[in-house]
């Protein structure tokens, strides 16, 4: 399937199609006759057409590559990939559950026939589709040369980018390094993974010579040279840990976060809260947020890039005019209970209310209700809060929230693990971590605070300490299930969330929850390769287990 399929997204302008032949009577069929019998219809048939888009006619002015990057973006947002998917219903991990959902793909049951799986892969082939036809066109384009480098950079970090996320959740995958030129083209067999990551690295590294500074754009929904270095921090950490366990990655983890950290581009936002504010209310902040996916308003418009960030995962409410959010996805007691004391983070990430109905009268009215301290299962996220959105009116599923893909606190984190695997702590590494567990206790993240900072400690125990300030400061970001599989303990730790649940869940609650982590087994590693591919590719096997 993926290369026997001939791409009809390279643009994202609609083919004209207006050539018709209209026969006029006798003479004319005579005429075309004779011109076919004495061999003229070549020249007739080879006539090309001026009414429509070939890539060949495509590509050449700036708009044309403007338009063919933001194809190449657009596939980040698609329900099953990073519009809700890749951060929610093919990502569960100890930071939640989904309430009263049994069976199908909000329950963490997955086969290789599963629908929304197989847009999954789709959707990732197609934004690398669009990348190689941008790639394989971008050099003819009639703009200056600075132009076309920074189409080309970001067009090949986006076709890294989603060659990481296939690697990462389905292991060895077809790596196809151009666009499809015809549907005979032959099936391609899943390339190693090293290789794949290989070529991911390549990519990024080209990437990072091509782009510009974040401070260019003054968003960060662009890919800046900061998103690429940052990300690369991420791919590397990656290759250090499971299934690659490639430990000398670890170095070149640390080189790309301190190449953001000594850019100057980047410090913390002084308040935690404020970063996910800002992103329900459509303001940047390129200081933290490195990387963020954009969507905007409410799909009721000519423009429809809304999201389901704050509606999927959000905090729970019934009424539209207030912001929806559905009664889903709840927070564990695990992310809950590993926040400290005074640790402010806890009643942002995790919400400490929720809205309730008042009366029966349409439009729904509601009021705000905190939980008791026994009611931790019943608690939603609290980072995506609707109430913070600016468009008017507000829709039930879509939202315009931002998602943060690669915040700035998360390079800070990468670095001390880095090292520490590397060469063992430092002050440095340890400085970092503290930086973080400052600014969530609402201190000055830039000066000491015996209060909240941690000591010295030896590799193994830093080891740790990094993993919990992770598992506080990212939960609900998309990143956890990936830090569990890197680390090796995905499995185990899922296993240990089924004796919690047995042991500490309301029975109330707990029949989904369970189910739900005791689908994680051995064979959860990696995504079953979907049955679309394999129906279509002989060269393609199935991951072992599904």
């Amino acid at each position: 399937m993926i290369a026997n399929t001939a791409s009809s997204t390279w643009c994202n302008q609609p083919v004209k199609i207006a050539r018709q032949v209209r026969l006029a009577g006798p003479l004319l069929l005579i005429v075309l006759t004779v011109i076919i019998l004495f061999g003229s219809c070549n020249k007739f048939l080879d006539t090309k057409p001026v009414d429509s888009i070939t890539p060949e006619t495509y590509y050449k002015t700036q708009t044309d590559l403007d338009r063919a990057l933001s194809a190449v973006y657009d596939r980040l947002g698609d329900r099953r990939t990073y519009g809700c998917g890749l951060w929610g219903f093919l990502n569960f991990s100890d930071e939640f559950y989904v309430k009263s959902q049994p069976t199908g793909y909000m329950s963490n049951t997955l086969d290789a026939s599963m629908l929304e799986l197989n847009r999954c892969w789709e959707s990732l082939y197609a934004g690398i589709e669009r990348a190689n036809m941008l790639l394989d066109h971008v050099d003819g384009a009639e703009v200056s040369d600075s132009s076309k480098n920074e189409v080309k950079g970001q067009a090949l970090f986006l076709r890294g980018f989603y060659y990481f996320v296939l690697v990462d959740n389905f292991g060895a995958v077809p790596l196809k390094l151009s666009s499809t030129k015809s549907p005979l083209e032959p099936n391609l067999p899943r390339t190693p993974i090293a290789e794949v990551y290989a070529q991911i690295i390549k990519d990024m590294k080209e990437a990072e010579g091509l782009t510009k500074e974040i401070d260019f754009y003054g968003y960060g929904g662009r890919i800046s040279k900061s998103a690429v270095q940052a990300m690369l921090a991420r791919i590397y950490l990656t290759m250090a840990g499971e299934p690659l366990n490639d430990v000398a990655k670890y170095a070149d983890a640390k080189v790309y976060a301190n190449k953001v950290i000594t850019s100057g581009k980047h410090a913390l936002n002084p308040s935690f809260s404020d970063i996910f504010i800002k992103l329900a209310k459509d303001e940047y902040d390129i200081k933290e947020n490195i990387w963020e996916l954009e969507f905007a308003g409410n799909n009721q418009g000519v423009v429809r890039e809304g999201g389901y960030v704050g509606s999927w995962m959000g905090v729970y409410c019934p009424s539209v005019d207030t912001g929806f959010a559905y009664d889903h996805v709840h927070i564990t007691a695990k992310v809950y209970n590993a926040y400290e004391d005074g640790d402010l983070r806890r009643d942002w990430t995790v919400a400490p209310y929720r809205f309730v109905r008042v009366g029966t009268t349409l439009p729904v009215k509601v009021a705000r209700t905190n939980f008791t301290a026994e009611q931790i299962y019943e608690r939603s996220v609290g980072k995506y809060r609707r109430e913070y959105e600016v468009v008017r009116p507000r829709n039930q599923d879509f939202t315009p929230i931002n998602f943060p893909m690669i915040r700035y606190a998360d390079v800070l984190l990468m670095y001390a693990e880095a090292e520490n695997e590397a060469t063992g702590p430092s002050a440095g590494g340890l400085e970092f971590v503290n930086k973080v567990r400052r600014r969530g206790f609402g201190k000055p993240a830039d000066l000491a605070d015996p209060a909240v900072d941690l000591p010295a400690m030896a590799q193994a125990d830093f080891r740790e300490a990094v993993r919990a300030e992770r598992f506080r400061e990212l939960s609900y970001e998309g990143i956890r299930k990936h830090d569990l599989i890197r680390w090796g303990i995905y499995v185990t730790t899922m296993q240990q969330q089924v004796t919690e649940y047995q042991t500490n869940m309301p029975a109330s609650l707990s029949d989904a929850a369970i189910k739900q982590a005791s689908r994680v087994t051995s064979r959860s590693v990696l995504f079953p390769i979907p049955n679309t591919e394999i129906a279509v590719n002989p060269y393609v096997a199935q991951n072992p287990g599904w």
